[in-house]
This record gives structure tokens, sequence and C-alpha cells, in this order.
């Protein structure tokens, strides 16, 4: 059972991956490459771990090097996305090199106090400090959409899907963290908020053309 469930959420992560890729592909790709390099990402990661399957001890280092990947990924996103809500923005936002350098500074405090004997405790805590560090800049992205003259309806919608994936991987990482029991609670949360967060994503990105197809059949 638990390994129908493993390949079930499997083919549902590849199959809204390839979606988003694919509606980059067809109109946003040069608007947004930090959308497309974190999917491409994620899609890798993912048949990686499934390869790795066989091999335990490889798989966990492969895991948390991917974890760590992903979260330069999204800080990058997030930054990004910062700099295009800017543009229509009334509000003056900080230069993005500040942004960088809090990012790093964030990294290396949450490295020097999580030290523990157990590399999976302590790198699911630095994950949860970093995840909770791009959820405040998520926040910051989203004052200034509403800030807009012409409020960016595609970057709001990449924006909360976004800040969905982040939150629940926060909620996720606390929950396996306060008891063993609450692992698999845990894991359900960041898996479901990530499908939904792929297909907001996947909503936001389709092409006009596409979307009034379907609004006609």
């Amino acid at each position: 059972m638990q390994q129908a469930l493993q390949y079930s959420a499997w083919a549902i992560g590849l199959w809204l991956n390839l979606l988003v890729l694919s509606a980059l592909v067809r109109g946003s790709l040069r608007q947004y490459p930090f959308v497309f390099a974190y999917s491409l990402a994620l899609l890798v990661s993912t048949v990686v771990e499934m390869g790795l399957q066989t091999s335990p001890k490889t798989l966990h280092e492969a895991y948390w090097i991917d974890e760590v990947i992903l979260d330069v990924l999204v800080f990058c996103l997030v930054i990004a996305f910062i700099d295009q809500a800017a543009r229509d923005s009334k509000q003056k936002t900080i230069e993005r090199h500040w942004f960088v350098l809090g990012a790093a500074a964030i990294l290396a405090i949450s490295f020097a106090v999580r030290r523990s004997s157990n590399l999976d405790m302590q790198m699911t805590l630095i994950s949860r400090d970093l995840n909770i560090c791009a959820v405040i800049l998520d926040l910051i992205l989203w004052s200034l959409l509403v800030a807009a003259r012409q409020p960016n309806r595609q970057l709001l919608l990449l924006s909360g899907g976004l800040g969905l994936q982040l939150t629940g991987a926060i909620m996720g990482a606390s929950l396996r963290h306060l008891s063993r029991s609450l692992v698999p609670a845990g894991i359900l949360l960041e898996v479901t908020t990530g499908f939904l967060g792929l297909y907001i994503w996947w909503r936001a990105l389709r092409p006009a053309p596409a979307r009034a197809q379907r609004l006609a059949a």
C-alpha cells in the first residue's frame, strides 16, 4: 500500500511538472526563467530519487543535495519575482544584493544554530528556516503586487502557488520535528501543497489560446 502511494505521488508530481514546463516553453519561458529552472530541477530530482530506490545510502545523500539545490532556486525565484513586481509598483523596493546577502546570512546562522549529530534532523530544520525566509520574501512580493497600478494577475498566481508550497513545507517539517507519529501527516501535507502549488502555476502559465479553447469546449 505504501509503495503504491509512493508511485502515485511520483506520477502526479511528474505530470504536473511536465504541464508547467510545457506551458513555459509555449509562452512564458523568457519571462520566467527561474520558474523553468526550478520546475526542471524538481523534475530531475524526482527521476533521480526514483532511480535510486534500490540504493538507500546513495538515495539519502541525493535527497539532501536535491533539497539544497531547490532551496537556492526558490530564493532566486522569489528575488526574480520581486524585481519584476517592483517595476510596476509605486513602492521602492530593497536592492537585489541585500536580499542575496540576507539569505546567505540566514543560511550561515541556521547552519551554526542547528548543529546536530542527526543529519536528517539538522537538514530538516535548516530547510525549514530557509523556507520561512522565502515566505517572508514572498510576503514582500505580495505587498509590491498589491501596490502596483495594474496588478499582474499572472505574477499574483505564481506568487500564491509558491507561497502555498513553502507554507506546506514549513508546516510539514514542523510536524515531522515534533513527533515520529506525525511524520506521515507532515509528509502528506508537504506533498499535497506541493501538488496544489504546481497546479496553480500551470493555470497561471497556460497560454491564453489554450484557456479560450477550454472555455469554448
